[in-house]
């Protein structure tokens, strides 16, 4: 994924200007900022879910997006619709999903009972975790990470950095937005301050 010179105004406001990055340059790339400073925003541009005002982005691959809030995109779904939906969608073998999403479950602490509850009756860290084993799933080549630390128990956070860290020495790469406790996050290899 390649972002060249990218700018994004709204409502005449200059929100960001002349981002740039390249996944194939860096692996972990952590997008930092104040509320409103556009974090989020960068991340839709980057996603190719908003145009940007000037600039180009190309991504090729497969791109995992975890949200910062879920409740816009998957309204009146539970947990096990949704994955269920993406083995379809993205073909993944049936034992394989089985598996992986075993594990995921381990490692996030989802539990039986909330895997038939709709995702917008679920607390903040639950849903995170739906996010998550949701991107994790899909065995991406970008994982594209809104506050991915945000309402998560402690181990579930140590679990995610250790998941993280396996994936980048699997050769994946990681664009995530973070205002707090990135000194938990793998180490960065570019950053970016809105």
């Amino acid at each position: 994924m390649k972002v060249k010179n990218v700018s994004y105004r709204v409502n005449n406001r200059l929100l960001f200007e002349n981002i740039s990055l390249d996944t194939q340059e860096s692996n972990m790339t952590i997008i930092s900022g104040a509320n409103g400073s556009g974090k989020s925003t960068l991340l839709k541009v980057v996603l190719g879910i908003l145009q940007p005002s000037s600039g180009v982005v190309t991504s090729d691959g497969c791109v995992s997006y975890v949200p910062d809030s879920s409740e816009r995109y998957f309204i009146g779904l539970s947990p096990n619709l949704l994955f269920e939906f993406l083995q379809k969608q993205f073909f993944i073998e049936t034992n394989l999903f089985k598996e992986r999403l075993s594990d995921l479950r381990e490692q996030f602490y989802l539990n039986e009972k909330l895997m038939t509850q709709t995702i917008q009756s679920l607390s903040l860290g639950e849903k995170k975790k739906v996010m998550l084993i949701a991107a994790f799933l899909l065995d991406s080549d970008i994982y594209v990470m809104d506050e991915p630390l945000s309402g998560l128990d402690k181990e579930s956070v140590q679990n995610l950095v250790q998941l993280m860290n396996q994936k980048l020495q699997e050769g994946k790469k990681f664009i995530v937005v973070s205002h707090e406790r990135q000194d938990i996050l793998p180490v960065a290899s570019q950053t970016i301050s809105l």
